[in-house]
């Protein structure tokens, strides 16, 4: 992360909506971290997922979008999730009884920061596209890892190939030391042995080459105009006893 309560008094007929309002954060919220580089805003879509609770965050100026946040949390008023970033920072806060704003604050290392959240719309539509997958992905399959070395600091990252019911192919990406988790992969394209993903979220590719064996991957990682090399091993599947 290099980055009041209004009491509401009057008619008893609007207790019953000053409460649906405290136990259902539900909504697109607006947030700024302050921090020595210059403040940094986002937003979070927080939201009902079938049986539980869901929540993207957008970054704009550093060109994220509907990165999936994982283990988040929804008790009554009271809200929590936590962040992309070293030192795995986590917000905690506490929903106002008039729906519109949620304080609280982020801790990370040690620290804590203090961290309001403002409601900024109703909640945007979350589309879950299927992968698009071109050549042969299923070869694939499974669980890939490499590490980054961005300006001498190792980032480790893995790839997940799942396939599906169908048969078909998804995949997600992980930056393990930022606490990034699940991001979707939005293609995957093969052809002989090159091997293409996009994580358009982040605005972030992949492309490498498949070892003959299909054991390993060489390749760069590309963000931002800017490129470094990636090379990726299959992890062995874990035997059972």
């Amino acid at each position: 992360m290099k980055r009041h309560l209004a009491l509401l008094a009057g008619l008893s007929l609007l207790a019953p909506a000053a409460v649906s309002a405290a136990t259902n954060p539900a909504g697109l919220w607006e947030g700024t971290i302050k921090n020595p580089n210059g403040d940094l805003g986002f937003l979070i879509n927080l939201h009902r997922d079938g049986d539980k609770w869901a929540a993207e965050m957008d970054v704009p100026v550093q060109g994220l979008s509907g990165l999936p946040l994982a283990n988040v949390k929804v008790d009554g008023a009271a809200i929590g999730f936590p962040l992309p970033g070293g030192g795995d920072p986590h917000f905690d806060g506490k929903l106002s009884e008039d729906g519109k704003t949620i304080s609280g604050s982020v801790s990370a290392g040690g620290q804590s920061i203090p961290l309001e959240l403002k409601w900024k719309s109703e909640v945007r539509a979350v589309e879950k596209a299927p992968t698009a997958n071109t050549g042969d992905v299923q070869v694939l399959e499974g669980v890939w890892e490499g590490a980054l070395d961005v300006n001498g600091t190792q980032l480790h990252v893995r790839f997940s190939f799942i396939k599906n019911a169908d048969g078909g192919i998804t995949a997600t990406f992980d930056s393990l030391d930022q606490g990034v988790n699940g991001l979707p992969v939005a293609s995957i394209a093969k052809t002989g042995d090159t091997v293409k993903l996009d994580m358009k979220a982040v605005g972030c590719s992949y492309e490498g080459t498949l070892s003959k064996d299909a054991s390993a991957m060489t390749g760069t990682f590309s963000q931002g105009g800017g490129s470094i090399p990636l090379n990726l091993q299959r992890k062995k599947a874990e035997t059972k006893n």
